[in-house]
């Protein structure tokens, strides 16, 4: 696994910035995850018992209720109605308490003679009257011919079944329908205002676990290493500084261990070659090549030691604009060009040309690798170069053994070699082809798959990105060649 250089997270200055650190000075915020949520449900129900309370001031009753023209017509039916219900001898009693308790109304006593005005159904109020009422009655406009008073007014003589009569004065307004507006208008401001809040506060306290994801991810490819979170819940902070800190070892230690085979490797080929110098002079035929074997058994393990630590730390070589433009069809070809001239029975069955970029030297060891691997283990391989879902893919087929779906994973880590019984006496490699293999592809943001074929042998894939890097004119977009 390769991984980016160890350098101090700095924050990313953002537009609005200094607004939002101004907004911080005057009203802090919890430090912890746990306090910011208790915030968030606490602004939610203070939001919601806001909008309740401009819902009721909306929709509230007038201080005089009778003032309004539904109200006045009910009340008006109760007096009548009572009116009705009582013995003569009580009427007066009930008309100077009712004279009393609705003022506005203007109720008195009334003798006149009854005659039913039709033009007065037509007004809402004298509708809702009767409605009220419950009962036939008898309505005389008293104004009727008078000249029109601010605010418009009506006044009515009201005679009953039983034969209680009385005056009053009601209110002209067009009656008022219930306010469904204020309703509606208070549950849709409830609902955006705490939608917009659980919005911006979520997104304000999950940003940093984003950022902290992030960078989290890029460590470890050939990404510029992401800046860790500076800002947010005192849990993310501390965890984005165990990830910093966890960086900076992991990094630590494999740069150690990058030079500490260089160092070895540059120690050793000092007294092998004074060894090989030496066994040169071995009488003994069998006893000098045996010793001539072993020490290059030994070169060769230190140099593929160091070729794997290479090849992981190889991520760091630059970016993409820094890789060349290379045809992979080309290349495959020159590795299976190279094998046939060995006399090896490797062929190429397809190339696709699609130009991308990357490291022509690496890619070429990768494919070497693998088919290396299948003429080692199968005597032969067919290789192919196709476009796929995500770019370009790379298959080295066999018709070898293949490999048990349990041991592929273990198959890709270091020094672990197909066949377990074999040591290193009669080994021809070391288990580090196929992590080089894996190294060189992830390094270039690709993916490797080992599969078994269902006509028998293993299939290893290698997908490469197909898509450049804009720089300039160039579009982002993948070239292809005839």
């Amino acid at each position: 696994m390769s991984t980016g250089t160890t350098t101090a997270a700095t924050p990313v200055a953002t537009k609005g910035g200094s607004a939002a650190m101004g907004l911080r000075r005057y009203w802090p915020r919890p430090k912890s995850v746990a306090g910011q949520i208790a915030l968030l449900v606490v602004a939610a129900i203070v939001a919601a018992h806001a909008a309740a309370a401009v819902a009721l001031v909306a929709m509230r009753e007038p201080w005089r209720a009778e003032a309004r023209p539904g109200v006045a017509a009910n009340r008006l039916a109760i007096i009548a109605r009572m009116l009705d219900e009582a013995v003569p001898a009580e009427r007066g009693t009930i008309l100077d308490a009712a004279r009393r308790s609705v003022p506005s109304l203007q109720i008195q006593g009334w003798q006149g003679t009854p005659a039913e005005s039709a033009h007065l159904n037509d007004r809402p109020i004298i509708e809702r009257l009767r409605d009220a009422f419950g009962r036939e009655l008898t309505l005389t406009d008293l104004a009727l011919g008078a000249a029109a008073e601010d605010p418009p007014v009506v006044h009515v003589g009201l005679r009953t079944p039983t034969g209680a009569q009385l005056r009053a004065t009601l209110p002209d307004d067009p009656l008022e329908p219930p306010k469904r507006g204020a309703v509606v208008f208070t549950f849709l401001f409830l609902a955006t205002t705490l939608t917009l809040l659980t919005v911006w506060a979520t997104r304000a306290l999950t940003a940093p676990l984003a950022q902290l994801a992030g960078a989290a991810e890029a460590f470890g490819t050939n990404r510029a290493p992401l800046p860790l979170p500076r800002r947010g819940p005192d849990e993310v902070l501390a965890l984005a500084g165990a990830l910093d800190r966890m960086r900076a070892r992991v990094n630590r230690l494999i740069d150690d261990r990058t030079q500490m085979l260089a160092a070895i490797s540059h120690d050793l080929r000092t007294p092998i070659t004074r060894l090989r110098l030496r066994a040169e002079f071995i009488d003994d035929d069998q006893a000098r090549e045996r010793t001539l074997r072993d020490l290059d058994q030994m070169n060769a393990l230190v140099e593929a030691a160091l070729a794997y630590a290479r090849d992981e730390r190889s991520a760091e070589g630059g970016s993409d604009s820094e890789k060349p433009l290379i045809d992979i069809a080309s290349l495959v070809q020159t590795v299976c060009d190279d094998f046939s001239d060995t006399g090896a029975a490797v062929s190429m069955e397809q190339a696709r040309h699609v130009l991308i970029r990357a490291h022509p030297e690496d890619l070429e060891r990768a494919v070497n690798n693998l088919v290396d691997n299948a003429v080692k283990y199968a005597g032969g391989a067919r290789l192919s170069v196709s476009k796929c879902e995500n770019g370009v893919a790379i298959e080295v087929a066999d018709d070898g053994p293949g490999i048990p779906e349990a041991e592929r994973h273990a198959m890709l880590q270091p020094f672990v070699r197909g066949d377990r019984a074999r040591n290193l006496n009669d080994a021809s490699g070391f288990g580090l082809g196929l992590s080089i293999v894996l190294a060189i592809v992830e390094a270039h943001d690709g993916r490797l798959t080992l599969e078994n074929r269902p006509a028998g042998g293993l299939s290893a894939r290698i997908e490469l990105p197909g898509t450049l890097t804009s720089d300039g004119a160039r579009t982002s977009r993948e070239i292809e060649t005839a």
